[in-house]
């Protein structure tokens, strides 16, 4: 199994040396690289897999094929995949299979790697990826976004080597297990690079106006599985690192309550869900035990959204319940956002359940009230009506005749995520952790979904009462809120977060 756990993370970048020789085999390599992605998951979930591979000696490269990695690369094998799938009746750029074959191996790579210096090599390759996806074929615009998120990804990435050497110095190790040997210095310059990388909290902030200006399958592979690049490292150094738990806990929770504030304030679908995305990584990082399972749970949905919102002309939420969606785009739209939302028995719902189970005290209170907040947050997008073959071509801001002048493979992205999420939800991935739960706990979890559900629809009702009345005119952004997606901002969010980081980690373990 060693030698197959090595081809596995060959195999994308070598099949991505043969799409830049043979550009007609791109697509169906990055195909099978995928498949062969969904079983190496399975069998790092059934423990089929060597639980540690050491290459190279002490000071070499550490790979961890485990349980905690096998959510995050099935995740990786889905995401990948429907977005190839979703443009495949589209031309593209000959670069385009390539850059997401790299892409692929460079997010396998950061997840299995359990030595510092492979994670870092993982996570500039992966910058240097998700940068080249941005621009391909873009203006202007698209290339300043792709150099302020380079600019970004390379000031973290210094300070994380900055930590791979104070570290060395420290315990004459790279490897993961030293990290809870380390300093506070270290632990606060590894987490803040990393927490940039996973979109959490303040670090996160170069997300919004990624997702909402660039390509959106780009912003479904940030939102679904870049993230997790940096979420498994994180997850594992906090395993490792006991004073860092309780930090990345509330940084977590405050992530996902300024995600879900600034959600409920925003006027447009792509941001909205942007900032989502930032309150769904707070999240995932406050329990490494059940991380996995909420990242695969909460990244299906989200690449499904950001993949349907392509077909949907006008992202404004103003006058959203007036604009008729064909059945095509209406149904993975409505699953999505349920799973996210928590609604049983989607994958969701087991995910919130488990994360707020297991939480002591009042941080389990607080995951609840917030799951009120992501309700509240999706309440905005539900509810538009079902276009038929007779809806006017003429309607407002609709989409004219149910599928009128759209392929039938046009949404096929998000509709292999969607079902990939239903199927999961009942399937023997997850099936041991409903099989858990007796009848009286289960009724007690669907109690309180519903009581959840019903705090987020009064909230939503309070906050925009408005909604399904007929707008003129787009309903500009609040004009207090504060600027925070300029690069200044975003470089002085690192600063701040480094010094916070460092001053309740002190500067000694």
């Amino acid at each position: 199994m060693n030698g197959i756990t090595i081809a596995w993370l060959l195999l994308p970048l070598l099949a991505a040396f043969l799409a830049a020789l043979l550009p007609v085999i791109g697509r169906f390599a990055v195909l099978v690289t995928c498949l062969g992605t969904g079983a190496m998951a399975l069998a790092a979930q059934q423990s089929w897999l060597p639980a540690s591979l050491q290459l190279l000696g002490p000071l070499g490269i550490t790979i961890q094929p485990d349980v905690l990695a096998a959510p995050f690369l099935l995740l990786n094998a889905l995401v990948c995949a429907a977005v190839l799938l979703d443009g495949w009746g589209r031309p593209s750029r000959e670069a385009w299979p390539l850059l997401l074959l790299v892409l692929h191996g460079s997010v396998n790579s950061a997840i299995v790697a359990a030595d510092l210096i492979s994670i870092y090599v993982a996570l500039e390759v992966v910058g240097i990826a998700a940068f080249l996806l941005l621009v391909l074929g873009g203006g202007r615009r698209q290339v300043w976004l792709g150099l302020r998120l380079m600019l970004v990804s390379n000031t973290v990435m210094l300070l994380f080597l900055i930590g791979c050497a104070l570290l060395y110095l420290e315990q004459h190790s790279f490897a993961l297990a030293a990290v809870g040997q380390s300093g506070g210095l270290v632990l606060a310059l590894l987490a803040v690079a990393l927490l940039t990388k996973a979109e959490v909290f303040v670090a996160g902030l170069w997300l919004p106006r990624t997702n909402a200006e660039g390509p959106l399958e780009v912003s479904a592979l940030l939102s679904g599985t870049v993230v997790s690049a940096g979420v498994v490292p994180l997850l594992r150094i906090s395993a490792e690192a006991v004073s860092l738990l309780p930090v990345l806990r509330w940084l977590g929770i405050a992530s996902a309550a300024a995600g879900v504030l600034l959600a409920l304030l925003e006027p447009d679908l792509r941001r909205l869900l942007a900032w989502s995305t930032l309150a769904q990584m707070g999240l995932v990082v406050i329990l490494p035990a059940v991380g996995g399972l909420y990242a695969l749970g909460h990244g299906l949905a989200k690449a499904a959204l950001f993949l349907l919102a392509r077909h949907i002309p006008d992202p404004a939420l103003a006058g959203w319940r007036q604009r008729p969606l064909a059945p095509r785009l209406w149904w993975p739209l409505m699953l999505a956002s349920l799973s996210i939302a928590g609604l049983p028995p989607l994958l969701g719902f087991l995910a919130k359940e488990q994360l707020s189970s297991q939480l002591p005290g009042a941080a389990g209170w607080l995951v609840a009230a917030l799951g009120a907040g992501t309700v509240a947050v999706y309440a905005r997008i539900w509810g538009p009506p079902l276009a038929t073959l007779s809806t006017p071509a003429g309607s407002p801001h609709g989409i004219a005749h149910a599928d009128a002048g759209a392929t039938p493979a046009a949404a096929t992205g998000a509709t292999v995520l969607v079902g990939a999420l239903v199927l999961l939800s009942a399937s023997p991935w997850v099936l041991p952790l409903w099989t858990a739960m007796d009848p009286q706990e289960l009724a007690g979890a669907m109690l309180k979904s519903a009581s959840v559900f019903a705090a987020g629809l009064m909230l939503h009702r309070l906050l925009h009462a408005s909604a399904s009345a007929p707008v003129s005119a787009p309903v500009p952004a609040p004009a207090w809120r504060p600027q925070l997606e300029g690069l200044d901002e975003l470089l002085g969010a690192i600063v701040m977060l480094a010094a916070v980081l460092l001053a309740l980690l002190g500067w000694q373990a």
